[in-house]
């Protein structure tokens, strides 16, 4: 399919999404240093996203059902783009607890309607494409969280603040929504036919795939939040190589995400998303695993590089998956639907690296991100739809 202007959009907003959102996953372990937090504190203050996540829940899917995907996707990045300004203040300022917790749950709240709306979008052209896409659109998210964690790397290596490298991803993303929001495609077409159809309970099928998202989405929220503490921490990186797993995983799920559409179509989504889930569990169990291996220094560091990179491939592709079988679903509307698994997968994402902080602090973060790399075996046994 050719790469319409409705299509460059909906990537570019993926893309300011991605970029932002690594932007302050590769900065998580930066803010513990800051405000001199132990992993049980960091895990409270990181609570803050889902107390945000769950306000912005009980009213987003009114908002995008009575705004419209377009409408409420323009509202939910420009709120994100400032949101993320004030987190940026915070760093420079190095603002008081309190602040910082406004700021989390203001990103999370916002952030909220802004994944939901603009997979929604991505769900309007899919539908108009007449095949699967959305992983392209992932990838997208992948490609920019990668240039924002290796900008992440090297500003570390040439000692940049963080504020001001939070400033600079920033103003670019205001300048890309600047650019692309008239491109946004219009849902009227699509949501005429579907007028008048009212909401429905999630079927049996729907609801295993929102507990899938929940599943998937707290992994990767997890890997993403506690990554760089585990190399700072657990494997004693230096400072160089503190960014090596998260830009690993980066890297793996823009590389998965640009070549599973192809795989999707020819095997069917529910069995590349068991494959992948298997991906995810032998990924995470090698660099977990790692630090008891007797290596130490650069050996250890790589090996544990190579299975974050094996588990970046394996979650690629498991979101954009859910989201294309939600889009095609026929028990609610495509928006409700894609609301609904949206939902369930933003709620774990953010309720993922705080859960992940209060059992690190009681046993050891190995074993904590270990809970996850056992879960997401849950989904080989979730029933889908036949594709």
């Amino acid at each position: 399919m050719a790469w319409s202007r409705e299509r460059i959009a909906v990537a570019a907003y993926f893309a300011v999404l991605g970029v932002i959102c690594a932007t302050w996953a590769s900065s998580i372990d930066d803010m513990k240093l800051l405000l001199g937090l132990n992993q049980a504190q960091q895990g409270w203050l990181l609570f803050s996203g889902p107390m945000g996540s769950l306000v912005s829940l009980l009213c987003a899917s009114a908002i995008v059902t009575r705004l419209g995907s377009r409408r409420s996707l323009i509202m939910a990045a420009t709120g994100y783009i400032l949101v993320a300004f004030g987190l940026a203040a915070c760093f420079f300022w190095r603002a008081p607890i309190p602040c910082w917790c406004a700021a989390i749950a203001m990103l999370a709240c916002v952030g909220t309607v802004f994944n939901i709306s603009v997979n929604t979008q991505g769900g309007i052209v899919e539908r108009k494409a007449g095949c699967t896409i959305m992983n392209s659109f992932h990838a997208m998210f992948s490609l920019l969280g990668l240039l924002g964690g290796l900008l992440a790397l090297f500003a570390a290596a040439m000692h940049v603040p963080v504020a001001y490298r939070f400033f600079g991803v920033l103003l670019l993303s205001a300048v890309a929504h600047i650019v692309f929001f008239s491109w946004l495609p219009r849902e009227n077409d699509i949501a005429k036919k579907e007028k008048g159809k009212g909401f429905r309970r999630p079927d049996a099928a729907l609801f295993f795939i929102g507990i899938a998202a929940l599943v998937i989405m707290g992994c990767e929220g997890s890997i993403n939040g506690w990554v760089n503490v585990f190399y700072r921490e657990t494997l004693a990186a230096p400072g160089s190589r503190v960014k090596w797993g998260f830009c690993a995983v980066c890297a793996m799920m823009t590389l998965g995400r640009f070549v599973t559409d192809r795989f999707v179509n020819r095997f069917g989504g529910a069995r590349i998303l068991r494959v992948y889930c298997v991906f995810v569990t032998v990924g995470l169990a090698l660099a977990l695993t790692s630090p008891f291996t007797g290596l130490s220094g650069l050996p250890l560091h790589v090996l544990a590089t190579i299975g974050y990179a094996i588990a970046g491939f394996g979650i690629s592709a498991l979101v954009p998956i859910l989201y294309s079988k939600a889009n095609k679903t026929k028990a609610m509307p495509a928006a409700s639907a894609l609301t609904f698994v949206g939902s369930m997968g933003f709620l774990g994402s953010f309720m993922g690296p705080p859960l992940i902080g209060h059992v690190a602090q009681a046993t050891c973060l190995s074993l904590a991100l270990g809970v996850f790399a056992v879960l997401i075996l849950v989904c080989l046994f979730l029933r889908f739809d036949n594709d």
